[in-house]
């Protein structure tokens, strides 16, 4: 989700606590089957904060977001490099600029964007054992970034004694280059499951969101420049920023209607959000 747009375009692109839904069950003759369906892990974000889990099982893994807040949320997912603290993560944060290229450590691997209000996102993804950070790059409504608010929470990954299963089938694929989108074939109304790859050389996202009726590309950014007025588009999920050469997969409900995808994440070189470099799709789904 938004990092370095929060200046340049400032558009949006993760206690009661959740907890990992029940695993798929059967006889001995289930047991493949058993193994390969992923655990359900859901999270709540609030204003500002994150309600779920942290201490979770490596493998394959599905992350569900329902946001209760009134304002704009993701969840992503950092990889600490190892013996690196969440102090020591915070710390480097606090020193990270606008408008710079992330650290060579700073690793994402994934997580849920933004979700329709009243529903739940999923992201079905591979999470190898370590200590991760949960965060929320949005902005939204003052332009502060909510990890900033305090928006973060830790998670450990503990090691898994079942063999990593593959991620389950997907009837659409989407794969991320530098800089733009390319779907297998166009969306069509109803609910996908989407294999989302990166094969670029750095790290990408994909926010979704489907324009209201009679709004416009030019309304989103007009929106985007101030957070003045109602927001002129639904949330409909995505994944923020995988690093290259990951895949995970994306559950999508879509509407008749116009949609937008987009990429936040800085780039590495320049620093500047990707969708400055073109890496922005209008669609519209029938």
């Amino acid at each position: 989700m938004n990092r370095n747009i929060l200046i340049l375009l400032l558009c949006t692109g993760l206690s009661a606590c959740g907890g990992e839904g029940p695993g798929a069950e059967g006889g001995s003759g289930d047991t493949a089957i058993a193994d390969s369906a992923p655990r359900e892990v859901h999270f709540t974000a609030t204003d500002f904060a994150f309600q779920g889990p942290q201490t979770i099982e490596a493998g394959l893994v599905t992350l569900a977001l329902s946001n209760e807040g009134e304002t704009l949320h993701h969840l992503q997912l950092v990889r600490l490099p190892e013996n690196m603290s969440m102090a020591e993560f915070q710390q480097a944060m606090s020193q990270m600029q606008p408008g710079t290229p992330p650290p060579p450590w700073f690793e994402e691997v994934g997580g849920v964007n933004p979700p329709t209000p009243g529903q739940p996102a999923r992201v079905t993804l591979h999470l190898e054992a370590g200590e991760y950070a949960v965060l929320c790059f949005v902005d939204t409504p003052d332009k502060v970034p909510h990890v900033m608010k305090g928006m973060l929470q830790p998670l450990t990954v503990t090691p898994s004694s079942t063999p990593a299963a593959p991620l389950p089938e997907s009837d659409l694929s989407l794969t991320l280059v530098d800089y733009a989108f390319s779907f297998s074939e166009p969306p069509t109304r109803g609910t996908h499951v989407i294999r989302v790859e990166n094969t670029a050389t750095q790290a990408h996202e994909i926010v979704l969101v489907r324009l209201l009726p009679e709004k416009t590309m030019d309304d989103l950014m007009a929106w985007a420049a101030t957070y003045e007025g109602p927001q002129p588009f639904v949330p409909i999920g995505g994944v923020p920023g995988i690093e290259s050469g990951q895949a995970v997969n994306v559950e999508v409900t879509f509407d008749e209607g116009d949609h937008v995808a987009l990429c936040f994440i800085p780039d590495a070189t320049d620093g500047a959000p990707h969708i400055v470099h073109g890496m922005i799709l209008p669609f519209t789904v029938s």
